[in-house]
């Protein structure tokens, strides 16, 4: 990993600051001498978590509030260097059986946020984490930045539009956003309590508890699966780098596994668990966006990012932790 001199005393507000990747990219600031303000609305099993911050807790500062709450969010967003807007919820079915829910916590509130930069810190570089949900359904991988938008549910069109207004923004009032497609993420720190958010997470308390994780189908869909420390790393990279300001990114790994291959790894990682196949739930039937192949070059090439923990070893990493920590998550 590079050493990132750029956060040394550079003040860092990050979004969704007590959640899975909020806190990970927070623990490695303050390692690298950042301030960082942690904002966070804590709404309900969304993993906002104050144990995910116990290494750092006396060394941040966080802030418990909406963050479409002008008042709270005006004052906090001022004289920020860089903010990591990551808060926004991430259930593909909650938004589908509740799209007035998705508007009104991942867009009317990320508006809020854009105005509150807007009129008080106009200038401020701003890392947006959106999601590969936004192609949906890929005819002709791999997945590039120019592939064609295809969302398949609420939640990924809710992310495209907070994309574009982040963009939008840049045009309006010089704000210099940078967009991250985010994949699949997994690793410490993820809530655990069940599986609307990050389900390769919650397949290992399952495997960790002894339980049998059910594949649908046959399990043959591919699959990028990225450690939440590679993701980290890119984050840092992207906020550095003001060749990326006006940038969207789409990352992935040459690691890639079959839905199938995946359980099968996360069984040997918890040494417990096992899996049988069952049918398609019409549900998730109908928001499958089967194989998922990413060429991430366009990211390499702008800040020599490319993935470091094979999967092997981060799911070994992640369920030690969770077996460390299970009160806290469970």
């Amino acid at each position: 990993m590079q050493g990132h001199d750029f956060y040394e005393k550079k003040k860092v507000l990050i979004t969704g600051g007590l959640g899975f990747l909020g806190s990970n990219l927070a623990i490695r600031l303050v390692d690298l001498g950042a301030s960082v303000t942690l904002y966070d609305g804590l709404i309900p099993d969304l993993g906002g978590n104050f144990f995910n911050i116990e290494p750092i807790k006396e060394k941040v500062r966080p802030v418990t509030a909406n963050i479409g709450d002008r008042s709270t969010m005006d004052q906090h967003v001022r004289n920020q260097d860089i903010i990591f807007n990551i808060g926004m919820h991430s259930c593909h079915l909650d938004s589908m059986e509740n799209p007035v829910f998705d508007i009104q916590t991942n867009v009317v509130p990320q508006i809020n946020f854009l105005e509150s930069l807007r009129h008080h810190n106009p200038r401020s570089r701003v890392v947006y984490v959106g999601t590969r949900a936004q192609y949906g359904r890929v005819e002709n991988p791999p997945i590039t930045e120019t592939t064609p938008l295809n969302p398949m549910d609420i939640y990924a069109a809710s992310k495209q539009a907070v994309e574009w207004y982040h963009m939008l923004y840049g045009k309006i009032c010089g704000l210099r956003p940078t967009s991250l497609r985010l994949g699949n993420t997994y690793g410490p720190r993820h809530q655990m309590r069940h599986a609307k958010y990050g389900v390769q997470n919650y397949l290992i308390r399952l495997a960790l508890d002894g339980q049998q994780i059910q594949v649908f189908g046959d399990g043959s869909q591919k699959r990028e699966m990225i450690y939440v420390d590679d993701i980290t790393e890119c984050l840092l990279l992207l906020g550095e780098n003001d060749q990326c300001i006006g940038e969207v990114y789409a990352i992935g790994t040459t690691e890639r596994v079959t839905f199938l291959e995946l359980v099968q790894e996360i069984i040997r990682a918890c040494d417990s668990g096992s899996y049988t196949h069952a049918p398609w739930p019409e549900d998730r039937k109908q928001i499958e966006v089967g194989d998922v192949v990413t060429d991430y070059g366009k990211l390499s090439a702008h800040t020599g990012w490319s993935p470091s923990i094979p999967l092997s070893q981060g799911l070994k990493i992640t369920a030690d932790y969770y077996r460390r920590n299970k009160e806290h998550y469970w």
